[in-house]
């Protein structure tokens, strides 16, 4: 995450940004939030957030060593605090946060908390979607009668509630032996953990690609490298996302891109934005899909750099929010049209994410964005 932009103010439509010094509190309030999840912000605008006491970016996992580094001995306490809540302290950098908090209560409870999260990252081994284990000397069974009889202790679980896969199951991802005894198990919840494994024998991924239970299908979908593309097509079909694995299934390595001008016309809006993921499709596609009814559609033509820049315009102001925060972030979208947005509040926060901001005005929005927040707590 490198300064890309020159130095100098930009011109155009971006110096009516620069220049300004009445803007919405509002606005440049949520400059200083949206600005932290900019993919193209410096490492300097986001220690100036820092100072900002703008705190919430720290939970993102791809932050610049840097910039983690920076928040554990900032010299505010809530800063501390949230790089202490967001999970993704080293030991060396809890270390420089407990010794740069200056409250023996406050360093006693950071020094709990280190303690509590490095060891739960250990027994579960298990990645994202895994459960901490129940204590620092909780052990994973060994042998398969230990593993069976661990297995029988699992209670049924409602199917559609949200599920994390257990601690103990985690910890033996790496095992194929394991995998393929637990992956035969009729409990739902025993599946879906398994299904959480990074990698997988081919027979276990091939009988989890065809479980009753979609959650089984989603969690491979998600998590393990060797799920089949056929399979993530289909969760394709009636799946949207989430946060804890953005991207997914779209972004797994696996999910064909050939042949999906197929969908192009399909009743299902999941599988007909997919046409556009095709390397055969055209700008043309991409404007008749912006006119799409439905709101799916449009917002895969809103985030796709070919859309015109009229177009772009259009969809900015579409009814529905999704439609409009993905034509927000497109980095395509005219710099006149993303200045204006920035200065609304209501789109304040969503447009400061675009990534073709040039640096040099983030750091003008930083500034304005302080100049309000100290005002407001004058």
């Amino acid at each position: 995450m490198t300064d890309t932009h020159a130095d100098d103010a930009p011109d155009g439509a971006w110096s009516r940004l620069i220049a300004a010094t009445d803007v919405d509190r509002r606005a440049a309030l949520s400059w200083l939030s949206g600005l932290g999840y900019n993919r193209s912000a410096p490492v300097d605008v986001l220690l100036s957030l820092l100072d900002a006491d703008e705190a919430g970016f720290l939970w993102r996992e791809d932050l610049p060593t840097a910039v983690m580094d920076a928040a554990v001995v900032h010299h505010a306490r809530r800063v501390r605090a949230v790089a202490a809540e967001s999970g993704r302290l080293s030991a060396a950098q809890w270390d420089r946060l407990v010794a740069a908090t200056p409250s023996p209560g406050q360093r006693r409870l950071f020094a709990e908390l280190a303690e509590e999260q490095l060891a739960a990252r250990r027994p579960s081994r298990g990645g994202r979607g895994v459960g901490r284990a129940p204590h620092p000397d909780a052990t994973p069974p060994k042998t398969p009668e230990e593993i069976a009889a661990m297995a029988a202790e699992v209670p049924d679980i409602d199917p559609d509630g949200q599920t994390t896969a257990l601690w103990w199951i985690g910890a033996l991802h790496e095992d194929a032996e394991a995998m393929r005894q637990l992956a035969a198990s009729p409990k739902p919840l025993i599946r879906r953990s398994v299904a959480r494994a990074p990698r997988l024998p081919t027979d276990v991924v091939a009988a989890l690609a065809r479980d009753q239970d979609r959650v089984v299908r989603l969690f491979l979908a998600e998590s393990c490298d060797d799920a089949p593309p056929e399979m993530l097509l289909e969760v394709a079909g009636w799946w949207d996302g989430s946060l804890s694995f953005p991207g997914r299934p779209h972004n797994h390595p696996n999910f064909p891109r050939e042949g999906l001008l197929r969908y192009l016309a399909d009743p299902n809006p999941r599988l007909r934005a997919l046409a556009l993921d095709d390397p055969a499709s055209t700008s043309a596609l991409v404007e008749q899909f912006g006119y799409d009814p439905d709101p799916i559609v449009r917002s895969a033509a809103g985030q796709d750099q070919r859309l015109s820049p009229g177009s772009l315009r259009r969809l900015a102001a579409d009814t529905d929010q999704g439609v409009r925060r993905r034509a927000w972030l497109n980095p395509s979208i005219p710099p006149d049209a993303l200045v204006t947005l920035l200065l609304d509040a209501h789109s304040a926060e969503h447009a400061a994410r675009n990534p073709v901001i040039p640096a040099t005005v983030m750091r003008r929005m930083v500034a304005l964005g302080r100049l309000q927040s100290a005002t407001e707590t004058s």
